[in-house]
C-alpha cells in the first residue's frame, strides 16, 4: 500500500495483526527506512524485489507490537541498524519493560480468531538498539531530512518523526480516532499534557501524520 507517492519517494504501509499496529517504510537506491517494523514476508519480497540490502530502522517508542520485527530483520537483511531514544533502548531489552510478557492481558478483550502465540507473537521478546538520542537528533538520508524529538506521554521512550517538514510518523504519540493512552505502565498524562501536546502545538497543522495506528490524516484533524 502507498500512500505518498511522488517521482522521488513513496511510503509504504504494513499492519501488523491483530491489532493495526502500522509499520511505514521508505525505499531509496538499495536502502530503506523502516519505522516501528514488524514480521511480513511479503514485505520482505516487496524490498528485495527493489534491491534492499541496508535498512535503517526507527523505533517511535518501547512497546512490542511496534519493535516486534527488529530480530526479523537482522535476520534478514545483510546491513540493518537500529535507532531510537536513550530510554526506549532501555526497555526493548526487557520483555516486561516492553509489554511484551503482558500481551495476553493487554489484548485479553480484543476480538481475535487465534491466539497471540498463533499470530506469531512471541512474549518473551526482546531487542537492541544501535544507536541512541536524548532530547532530539536530525539527520540527512538520500537527499531527504529527518528530525526525531522525545515525545512523552504514551511512554517514556516515545518519540515523533518528521521527515522533510512535511509528515510525521508518530507511533502511538498521536491515534487516529482515539484519544493517546497514558495509563500504560511508565506512560503519563503529566507529561503528555505539559510537554507534548505544547510541541505538538509548535508543528505546522498541515503536516500530513502517520499513525501507530489508524489511517494517515493531517495534524489539524487530531485533538489536541
Amino acid at each position: 500500500m502507498c500512500d505518498l507517492k511522488t517521482e522521488e519517494k513513496c511510503v509504504n504501509i504494513y499492519s501488523f495483526d491483530p491489532i493495526d499496529s502500522r509499520l511505514y517504510y521508505i525505499v531509496m537506491n538499495d536502502m530503506a527506512i523502516i519505522v516501528d517494523p514488524c514480521v511480513s514476508w511479503k514485505m520482505f519480497n516487496e524490498l528485495t524485489s527493489k534491491g534492499v540490502k541496508c535498512a535503517t530502522i526507527i523505533l517511535t517508542h518501547e512497546h512490542y507490537d511496534h519493535i516486534s520485527g527488529v530480530n526479523w530483520f537482522r535476520e534478514n537483511f545483510e546491513n540493518v541498524s537500529v535507532l531510537c531514544s536513550k530510554k526506549c533502548s532501555q526497555m526493548i531489552m526487557n520483555a516486561h519493560k516492553n509489554l511484551s510478557a503482558f500481551s495476553n492481558v493487554l489484548y485479553m478483550d480484543k476480538e481475535m480468531d487465534k491466539s497471540l502465540e498463533e499470530y506469531g507473537w512471541d512474549l518473551n521478546y526482546t531487542c537492541y538498539a544501535d544507536e541512541t538520542f536524548e532530547d532530539e537528533m536530525e539527520f540527512d538520508w538520500e537527499g531527504h531530512h529527518f528530525f526525531l524529538k522525545e515525545t512523552p506521554g504514551h511512554s517514556p521512550g516515545s518519540i515523533c518523526i518528521i521527515m522533510d517538514n512535511k509528515y510525521l510518523f508518530s507511533g502511538d504519540t498521536l491515534v487516529t480516532g482515539h484519544p493517546t493512552i497514558t495509563r500504560l505502565p511508565g506512560g503519563s498524562k503529566k507529561e503528555f499534557k505539559e510537554i507534548t501536546i505544547p510541541y505538538l502545538k509548535t508543528l505546522n497543522p498541515e503536516l500530513m501524520v502517520y499513525p501507530g495506528h489508524g489511517e494517515p490524516q493531517k495534524l489539524k484533524e487530531f485533538n489536541l
